[in-house]
């Protein structure tokens, strides 16, 4: 892995907790990064991969995260201020993204399974709501952080995990 192929994300700024777990603090939105994929940690000049295990927001552009194999706080405090990058092509929403790039997605419920493509986004009074093709029958679906799981465009979905009773508001 080259820098020239890398973003940087964030910085590691302090350990959380004694099991190995860190903060890290950027500007994107890590919820919704695709994790199935490592994010890179710049040690002694390198960039070294970790796997991310769980990720919590913590507050304002804040994350408690926990990577596979940093497992003491000891490990954990040789991160911190290491700088932490992201494949370039790697999925990340920031907030400035495009909501017209969900265009297209098919969006699939944890619990109802797949739902329908998105035809259109809809802005009302500053929330964007999906229009989403659900066997012909548009529904819409608000898009909320709370509410996503994982988009993955290059594999046209968007994974949701929908409260009980949404979709049938829409009848």
């Amino acid at each position: 892995m080259n820098f020239q192929d890398c973003v940087l994300a964030g910085t590691i700024t302090k350990t959380h907790g004694v099991d190995g777990k860190v903060v890290v603090a950027t500007e994107i939105n890590l919820e919704t990064k695709d994790f199935r994929e490592p994010i890179f940690i710049k040690i002694d000049g390198l960039l070294v991969p970790f796997f991310v295990v769980t990720i919590d927001t913590k507050g304002h552009n804040q994350y408690i995260v926990t990577l596979e194999l940093v497992d003491t706080i000891e490990e954990a405090s040789t991160l911190i201020g290491l700088d932490v990058l992201l494949y370039e092509d790697d999925v990340v929403f920031a907030d400035s993204f495009e909501m017209s790039q969900l265009q297209g997605l098919n969006v699939i419920d944890q619990q109802k399974g797949e739902l329908g493509p998105i035809i259109r986004v809809e802005e009302v009074f500053a929330n964007s709501l999906l229009v989403v093709d659900k066997e012909g029958e548009e529904i819409l679906i608000p898009f909320n952080d709370d509410f996503i799981v994982e988009i993955l465009p290059e594999e046209n979905y968007l994974l949701l995990d929908l409260p009980d009773g949404l979709i049938e508001l829409n009848q």
